[in-house]
């Protein structure tokens, strides 16, 4: 199995590295100071931009996992290992999940245990339910091809829970707009011809 990387996070240089490029292009002591003050910025800066690429790559994946999850089941209903069950699912799956089990295939396929690779697996949100079907299956006894195929049943009813939840949220969102934009119009056709009739109604 591979050993887990030691680099440091890009946030974490970009902080590092402001103070000493402030410092390279306005000199001492302006520069000095001025990179310290901004290397919060350049950390939460770049943080947030990590966050939003590891959002889409995760959004991606869950996306992709439910139909990759069938072409498992698929290969392993015919006899095929898990391996080689994950090499193929990663052949017909696109980026970002495809090169994702096509690793795992191959550390699966060179690990003397399955359960450590799978564990290991735990720690990305996206392809932890990869990794708890099967560690599932091996310890249990259970078919693998069954619960690979429950994995991809409740994935799916998540994600339609998921986009149910966020229409709701969009016509929550929109009300208020809507109403601002209405109103306008509420006032010039309701309010204002009244108003006007009231007006003339009275003689001076």
């Amino acid at each position: 199995m591979p050993r887990p990387s030691h680099r440091p996070k890009p946030a974490v240089l970009a902080a590092a590295a402001t103070p000493l490029l402030a410092l390279m292009v306005l000199g001492w002591p302006v520069g000095a100071v001025l990179g310290l003050g901004l290397s919060p910025v350049a950390h939460t800066f770049v943080s947030r931009l990590e966050s939003a690429a590891t959002r889409e790559r995760n959004a991606k994946i869950s996306a992709q996992l439910p139909g990759a999850l069938d072409l498992m089941v698929a290969a392993l209903e015919v006899g095929r290992p898990p391996n080689v069950a994950l090499e193929l699912a990663a052949d017909a799956t696109y980026d970002p999940l495809g090169p994702e089990l096509g690793q795992l295939a191959s550390r699966l396929a060179i690990a003397g245990d399955s359960i450590a690779v799978w564990t290991s697996v735990l720690d990305d949100p996206a392809l932890a339910p990869v990794g708890r079907a099967f560690r599932r299956a091996e310890t249990s006894g259970m078919p693998v091809a069954q619960v690979i195929a429950g994995v991809a049943d409740e994935l799916r009813r998540e994600r339609n829970a998921a986009r149910r939840e966020a229409s709701r949220k969009v016509a929550v969102r929109t009300a208020a707009p809507l109403g601002v934009c209405f109103l306008p119009a509420f006032f010039l056709i309701g309010i204002v011809p009244t108003i006007m009739s009231a007006f003339r109604s009275f003689s001076f």
